[in-house]
């Protein structure tokens, strides 16, 4: 295989990559890891072997420790694989990724993101990637979420809270993923419309305009009480419709 630059596209065979998703937002939170484990869920009931990352997670000691995204998801895929590997780069500092890693000296690079995928990949059938940094967000000067996703050739799901401005958020993330040539495949609306004064009627029309803007399945996501059992999410992501953002990938 031939090493990227941190920034390139090219340099990764087609044939080496898993198909996959990307569960991205603007600003990454629990929903965000949430709904890639539901996600996970999902495609382990239909028959699918997931590979599960979070490619990099601040305020951590260790990857995968208790308590963090990295180890949602690995628990989530249900194999023992290295936390090294999930979680390539676990940065101490609760800070951005590229802050938290000038704290600690850790140098980032897209060729260890790479291997780290790979090892990741093998004997798996699709890639599940979950952001715990933001799509735009630098992990390096020249290295963002939205590149590592564009070198893998991953689809895209957007995770936005409700809220009056989430069209608005989605189109700005949905317009930089289609620069790339990826597709958004859904949206995934997170939170409770008594929040932020939405009524039915609102979060109708939200769903409506944003299905119609980017031509793909909006879904509501459900609010899952215990998060670390299986059955729970998978009912979750039945519920919501979450099947609608995969049929291409598992046809």
């Amino acid at each position: 295989m031939t090493m990227m630059s941190d920034s390139g596209a090219a340099g990764v065979g087609a044939d080496t990559l898993l198909p996959g998703f990307a569960v991205t937002a603007v600003t990454p939170d629990e929903a965000t890891s949430v709904a890639a484990a539901m996600l996970i869920a999902l495609l382990a009931h239909d028959g699918a072997n997931v590979a599960a990352m979070v490619p990099v997670e601040t305020g951590l000691d260790d990857p995968c420790e208790a308590g963090s995204r990295g180890a949602l998801i690995r628990w989530a895929a249900g194999h023992l694989d290295d936390p090294r590997h999930v979680t390539p780069f676990a940065l101490e500092a609760d800070r951005s990724a590229m802050l938290a890693a000038d704290a600690s000296g850790t140098l980032l690079h897209g060729a260890a993101f790479d291997r780290a995928r790979e090892a990741l990949s093998d004997g798996r059938t699709v890639l599940v990637v979950a952001d715990a940094v933001g799509l735009m967000d630098p992990i390096t000067p020249s290295l963002t979420m939205l590149d590592l996703i564009t070198r893998w050739s991953l689809e895209v799901l957007i995770v936005e809270p409700l809220s009056r401005w989430a069209v608005g958020h989605v189109r700005l993330l949905a317009a930089s993923v289609a620069a790339r040539g990826l597709r958004v495949g859904g949206v995934l609306l997170s939170g409770h419309q008594s929040q932020h004064d939405l009524d039915d009627a609102d979060i109708t029309a939200m769903r409506d305009t944003i299905a119609a803007l980017l031509n793909c399945p909006v879904v509501l996501l459900p609010h899952v009480q215990s998060f670390h059992d299986r059955g729970e999410l998978l009912t979750a992501a039945e519920s919501c419709g979450l099947q609608r953002v995969i049929p291409r990938r598992t046809a």
